[in-house]
């Protein structure tokens, strides 16, 4: 009797020392430990390096080796160099569509070398004027003021190039320069029109492009 007795005592005594001990305990570093790893998540993604956009990389490299010459922003308005013209397409700018560039290209004048560069919606179905332009140049400092293109629909149209404040050579002024592209016309689509049938020098040569 008293074996029993004792026997059932350390059974008792036994199951309330497995009871203490299976009640799993969480470690006080676990909580810290998975907010610690939340925490550095969080901070990788929020300073995370941006890639390069390749489509704006694209549009940038169309500004290199003068191309900013020939494009324009969405509203039609030019650059004023490359870096005017990078910046704007790194920030996502988008090229205008449509717009028709003339650009002349002068050699071998009294005043040496002159030349600029502008935009229409359209082609040019009569005679127009233009004070705008994408650029100018001029290797005598000559400022161009206007450019009229006349006739620009027949045969033979007609460019003149004003300037502002005669430009000299020589002891000469000179207002601006016409000249008529005999047979080279209409400019009534893209490609490249030169006079026909002209002594040279002078050699002007009219671009036309559609972006």
């Amino acid at each position: 009797m008293w074996k029993r007795t004792a026997a059932a005592l350390w059974l008792a005594l036994s199951a309330v020392g497995c009871s203490g001990t299976a009640t799993p305990t969480q470690p006080a570093s676990l909580s810290s430990g998975i907010a610690a790893m939340s925490s550095g998540s969080l901070t990788a993604a929020r300073t995370r390096v941006p890639t390069t956009d390749a489509g704006n990389s694209a549009a940038a490299h169309l500004c290199q080796n003068g191309g900013y010459r020939n494009l324009v922003r969405a509203d039609g308005t030019g650059f004023r160099n490359v870096g005017d013209c990078v910046s704007y397409a790194a920030q996502g700018g988008v090229f205008g569509t449509g717009r028709i560039v003339y650009s002349l290209s002068v050699s071998g004048t009294p005043i040496g070398d002159f030349g600029w560069s502008l935009a229409t919606s359209e082609f040019i179905t009569t005679t127009t004027t233009f004070t705008s332009f994408l650029s100018t140049s001029s290797s005598a400092g000559c400022t161009i003021s206007s450019v009229t293109i006349t006739n620009p629909a027949s045969a033979s149209p007609s460019v003149e190039t004003s300037f502002s404040g005669p430009c000299e050579a020589g002891g000469v002024f000179y207002s601006g320069f016409a000249q008529t592209f005999w047979n080279a016309g209409p400019f009534a689509s893209t490609g490249v029109y030169s006079p026909q049938g002209v002594v040279t020098p002078p050699v002007w040569t009219l671009t036309v492009t559609q972006q």
